[in-house]
């Protein structure tokens, strides 16, 4: 999965939202270039509460040692989650005031959230272990989301 964050997006005829990237992206593993293959749907749910059918595109990696398949997800989805990241950030930050979610849904992303939050805190200590990133204070959730995804 590639995350891109430079995007628009069409809707066509039918509902569904075309997400068309304008990112140049490379293979997250061997940093070879990208070829689209193909699109596929990815249902989610918007913070209103609204199902909506993005398509997004397949990339296939042109390097012989990789050929990996890979899908451009925007960035306010996060990989394996149905509803958008502004939901989740909401959840995790406790604000659930006007999440669009049933309570059992809310508890799901909290558990998953407690669950993943330590190691993604280990994985920016060792980034800014790694190449001196320098983070002022402690990331809240929702920098913690977006670093991520």
């Amino acid at each position: 999965m590639v995350i891109i964050v430079q995007y628009r997006e069409e809707r066509d005829e039918d509902g569904k939202i075309h997400i068309i990237s304008e990112e140049e992206i490379a293979c997250p593993i061997c940093v070879g270039i990208l070829k689209v293959i193909g699109s596929r749907w990815r249902g989610t749910i918007d913070s209103a509460g609204n199902k909506e059918t993005l398509i997004i595109r397949r990339l296939r990696c042109q390097t012989q040692s990789c050929r990996k398949i890979h899908h451009e997800l925007p960035d306010r989805v996060i990989p394996y989650k149905r509803h958008c990241a502004e939901t989740v950030e909401k959840i995790v930050s406790g604000d659930v005031d006007d999440v669009c979610c049933d309570f059992v849904t809310e508890s799901r992303i909290r558990a998953w959230w407690t669950g993943m939050y330590t190691y993604f805190q280990s994985v920016l200590v060792s980034l800014q272990m790694k190449y001196a990133a320098v983070f002022s204070s402690r990331p809240a959730p929702r920098e913690t989301i977006r670093c991520f995804w």
